[in-house]
């Protein structure tokens, strides 16, 4: 079964207004935090065969190049599928940076905020998403993240983030520096913002179930903790209640506690408030316990004679 990552970006992937509104501010975001942006390469490597269709379609359909795009699926060990899509002139990787603005001595790898206008940042987003985010399974934990290369355009990119979502906490592994949110709510807004609306109900549905499992459990445990302690202090009353039968009798307690004392030898797994319930005339609970207290001494004292 596909991840939950993976279904997202198919998802946005077959959003047809998004991709056609915005084609370049998505292609944008695709390309520049891809494997490689720049004279030397143009890349890609993702484990998605549609974001590797989309990217070779962004650069075919924008800028016209069609003849140096090389699509290639890698196989693993694990048998899962590594798609790589390669720029392999350098005369088309010029054209395709001088489309997105970047000219000859720049620094490529940083985010050109005035290629974009505000109504373009959700595609945008959406493409960087697309080429370097990823999300874990809801069911397990909640954590999205963006893997970039390069610091300068790490910092881009969660200036923008924070610009329009939450600020993104930020930490760095291996070689990568990681933007990350780990609140379920900060994940639902940057779904819903990138056009993966339906992936952001999925997740509140998810977060609901697990929300109702852990009360229950919670309910569960607190009734076992209750029937335990109920059970450890009905003990001592149904030995010394046994003791007194076997030595005497129950008539020989005071009237008010006879009825108590057969109670709880029948009921031993019922709570004070339950036997107060029980009785001909209804104690509280307080006053059972009181009563019960009562019959402990009686049998101390009748202990004490024998």
């Amino acid at each position: 079964m596909p991840s939950f990552a993976y279904r997202i970006k198919s998802e946005i992937c077959s959003n047809r207004p998004l991709r056609q509104r915005y084609k370049k501010a998505l292609a944008y975001g695709l390309l520049l935090f891809g494997k490689g942006f720049g004279i030397e390469s143009i890349s890609i490597h993702t484990e998605n065969r549609a974001v590797a269709r989309l990217y070779a379609d962004s650069i075919s359909d924008l800028v016209g190049l069609q003849n140096s795009i090389t699509v290639r699926e890698i196989k693993r060990a694990d048998r899962c599928s590594i798609y790589v899509v390669t720029v392999d002139s350098i005369q088309d990787r010029i054209a395709i940076l001088s489309y997105f603005g970047c000219r000859m001595g720049q620094d490529c790898c940083r985010i050109r905020v005035e290629c974009l206008q505000e109504q373009e940042v959700p595609a945008f987003l959406s493409g960087v998403f697309l080429a370097a985010g990823t999300v874990s399974d809801p069911k397990k934990s909640y954590r999205v993240e963006f893997a970039v290369s390069h610091k300068p355009l790490c910092d881009d990119l969660k200036e923008l983030l924070s610009q329009v979502l939450a600020t993104p906490k930020e930490t760095v592994r291996r070689n990568d520096y990681l933007l990350y949110y780990k609140e379920s709510e900060h994940i639902e807004d940057l779904l819903t913002y990138i056009g993966a609306a339906k992936s952001a109900l999925d997740l509140m549905e998810v977060k609901i179930v697990k929300g109702l499992r852990n009360r229950v459990n919670r309910a569960t445990n607190c009734e076992t903790a209750n029937i335990s302690k109920t059970i450890d202090a009905a003990v001592p009353q149904v030995e010394s209640i046994r003791y007194i039968e076997q030595h005497g009798g129950i008539d020989q307690l005071p009237e008010d506690l006879r009825e108590l004392a057969r109670l709880r030898l029948e009921n031993a797994d019922l709570s004070l408030r339950e036997l107060g319930g029980l009785l001909s005339e209804p104690l509280s609970r307080s006053g059972v316990n009181h009563r019960l207290k009562r019959i402990l001494e009686f049998a101390q004292e009748l202990h004490k004679k024998n």
